[in-house]
């Protein structure tokens, strides 16, 4: 990489990098990230590490202990719970927007990516699922044409991510996820912001239900 003083887009890139590591967790929560092996690995200075950490951690997705450094941020079910309740919230906003403002086209979009998950999960295809269920929701952000919106979903969204990926749904669960995404999208194409704004609020809602079933279930199994 090619380097200069106060270079933001080269620091944008890195804190892009280090966030992709660490949601795809190749950084797991509790790792600590070594600054000399990054700037090795990136081929980027100290400064634009620092740069970028500190991004991270307006984002909590990172945190700087002391004498540990920096570390990626291990969400509990507390902070998951609070989080989900945000994104709730944040969903109602863009099924309400999006209903009003939603174009054809990006609502043939959205149909074709419900159509994605349906297959998805009929083949019990997670990782192709989880794909879709992630561009279905984003789509939705970017049909509500409110960008401060989705900026604030992306980053409770990653931060979600640092907890929900310990567990895959389950196939029933899958079923239930896209049935309701089916009604979001019904209510779509039908213009009805009120409907789509419960229903997507309802789909992260019932999302809450589905990590607290799953958590009860591997305590169950530790318990036996």
């Amino acid at each position: 990489m090619t380097e200069k003083p106060g270079d933001g887009s080269l620091t944008g890139g890195v804190r892009e990098e280090l966030t992709r590591l660490i949601l795809s967790g190749e950084f797991q929560p509790g790792d600590r990230l070594n600054e000399l092996s990054l700037t090795q690995r990136l081929g980027v200075s100290r400064g634009i590490i620092r740069e970028a950490v500190r991004s991270l951690e307006h984002a909590r997705l990172v945190e700087i202990i002391p004498n540990r450094g920096v570390v990626v941020r291990t969400v509990d079910v507390p902070d998951a719970l609070e989080l989900y309740e945000v994104r709730a919230a944040l969903a109602m906003a863009a099924g309400r927007l999006a209903a009003i403002r939603a174009s054809k086209e990006q609502l043939d979009a959205l149909s074709a990516l419900h159509a994605k998950m349906v297959a998805a999960t009929e083949a019990n295809d997670i990782p192709s699922y989880t794909a879709a269920n992630h561009a279905f929701h984003d789509a939705i952000f970017t049909a509500a044409s409110n960008s401060r919106l989705k900026e604030h979903d992306l980053s409770v969204r990653n931060e979600m991510q640092l907890y929900i990926r310990r567990g895959a749904l389950g196939h029933a669960q899958l079923k239930a996820s896209n049935l309701e995404h089916g009604r979001i999208l019904a209510a779509l194409i039908a213009s009805d912001s009120e409907g789509a704004a419960r229903e997507f609020e309802q789909h992260i809602a019932n999302g809450k239900q589905r990590m607290l079933e799953n958590l009860r279930s591997a305590q169950a199994l530790r318990a036996g």
